[in-house]
Parts: C-alpha cells; sequence; structure tokens
C-alpha cells in the first residue's frame, strides 16, 4: 500500500485535520445518512488448502445509518455464480442478520464483525481518525458526489486490531502488527467539508491459525432523512461464525 505523506507535518497540522475529519464523521452519523457500499475479502491460508483462495465481493445499494444505528440490505458474491442476500441492522452494539428466504432473525456482537463492513463503523473510523499514527494534508480530487478534499489516514496498532476483528494479546499482539497494514483514505465535499467517501484498505494475518485476509472497502454517503432504526424484538443470538449461515 502506498503510504501517506503524514509522516513529514508537523503534529500540530495533523491534530488540525484529524479534528476537521472527526466532526465531518460524527456529523455525518449524527444526521443520519444514506450509503452503498463496495467491498472485496480474500482469504488466504488458515484452513484453506495452498494455493487457493476464498473471495467474497459484498455489495450495499441503499442502507440507512444515524448515530448508532444502521439498516441495509448486504448482498454477497462468491466466485461467479453464488449469490447471497441478506438484510442486516445494527442496532445496541449487535449485528443482526436474516437471510432473504428466512423468517428469523439471528445477532451476534457488532465488535466481532467489523470486517463485514470496515468503512461503515463511522465511530470506529472517527476513533481511528483522532488516535491515528499519522495523517496527510489534504489534496482536492474528485467523487461521484462533486470536488472533494482527500486526506489519507495511517491507523494506529490498536484500531488496526478492532478495524480486523482480530483482538490478539501478548506475544501474538506483536505477532499480528509484524504484517497488519492499512490505509484509509477520507474524502470531505466541497465546499462545507461534509463527508463524501471513505476508502480502506487493509491486510493482516491471525496469528493463531495463520488465516490471511486482505480487504478492500468503500463507502459512499449522501445526506438522507432517516427514521428511528430498532432492533428486532426476538432474534437468537449466535456465534461470529455462524452469522450468515
Amino acid at each position: 500500500m502506498v503510504a501517506g505523506c503524514g509522516g513529514t507535518r508537523s503534529q500540530s497540522d495533523q491534530d488540525k485535520d484529524g479534528r476537521l475529519l472527526g466532526d465531518a464523521l460524527r456529523s455525518a452519523y449524527s444526521a443520519g445518512a444514506g450509503f452503498k457500499m463496495d467491498q472485496q475479502l480474500v482469504i488466504l491460508g488458515g484452513d484453506i488448502p495452498s494455493g487457493q483462495a476464498f473471495q467474497v465481493h459484498a455489495t450495499v445499494d441503499n442502507g440507512i445509518l444515524k448515530n448508532d444505528t444502521a439498516r441495509f440490505g448486504y448482498k454477497i458474491q462468491q466466485g461467479r455464480q453464488t449469490v447471497m442476500y441478506y438484510d442486516m441492522l445494527i442496532a445496541q452494539q449487535q449485528l443482526y442478520v436474516k437471510a432473504r428466504n428466512a423468517t428469523t432473525w439471528k445477532t451476534t456482537a457488532l465488535l466481532s464483525t467489523t470486517t463485514l463492513y470496515p468503512t461503515l463503523r463511522l465511530d470506529l473510523v472517527r476513533e481511528t481518525v483522532l488516535l491515528a499514527r499519522s495523517i496527510s494534508s489534504g489534496s482536492i480530487t474528485h467523487i461521484d458526489a462533486g470536488f472533494a478534499r482527500k486526506y489519507t489516514v495511517q491507523p494506529a496498532p490498536d484500531q488496526l486490531e478492532q478495524l480486523e476483528s482480530i483482538p490478539v494479546q501478548g506475544t501474538a499482539e506483536d505477532t499480528f502488527l509484524k504484517t497488519a497494514r492499512a490505509q484509509m483514505d477520507i474524502y470531505l465535499i466541497l465546499p462545507g467539508n461534509k463527508l463524501g467517501r471513505i476508502e480502506l484498505q487493509m491486510t493482516g494475518t491471525d496469528p493463531t491459525n495463520g488465516e490471511k485476509q486482505d480487504v478492500t472497502s468503500t463507502l459512499d454517503l449522501r445526506p438522507a432523512r432517516v427514521p428511528a432504526i430498532q432492533a428486532p424484538s426476538d432474534a437468537e443470538q449466535v456465534s461470529p461464525a455462524d452469522i450468515l449461515k
């Protein structure tokens, strides 16, 4: 991954831009927003046979979010033919999932499923910005929503673990951080400095099983009126590994 130029900047300049980005992120989830997301996940090693890879392409076309809640349809494509559709909802620090042909919801802890939608976790993205290892100066560019200023953020180690949903401690943490990498590009729409897009590239290896994951995720946002999002009243608690089964 190409590193940002934040390491050559003064800490005061980086802190100033960090506060600007943090305010834009907070405004986006406080006011409510519509979003679309595109994500590629590639897993190697672990239980996957040598020379093979598990690849997933996930998309969201018409999601809504506000504060710590979100509701969206989640489409997963594996290979060229297998397509699965899920209804998903985030509320009360839980992820709720229902396959489109199912009648009941499953739920599991939100913190354990971040790799399904890391750019959607605007609370975690904001924390990553405020605790970043470095933040580049803004550069003018263009995205679908118009002209924007792009900032490149290099996350600190603690946020790497949260973004990749790989909790590690002690020597395992040291092993993980030797290979874990991430770069986050955040786009603020001009004029007004409203949050327009988040792009994230990250890679890391779970030291417990040797499983390596590569994630590329893009989230595009637009202002929207978002009604209250309520968690399902009756959902089956499952482990993170079973949430999509």
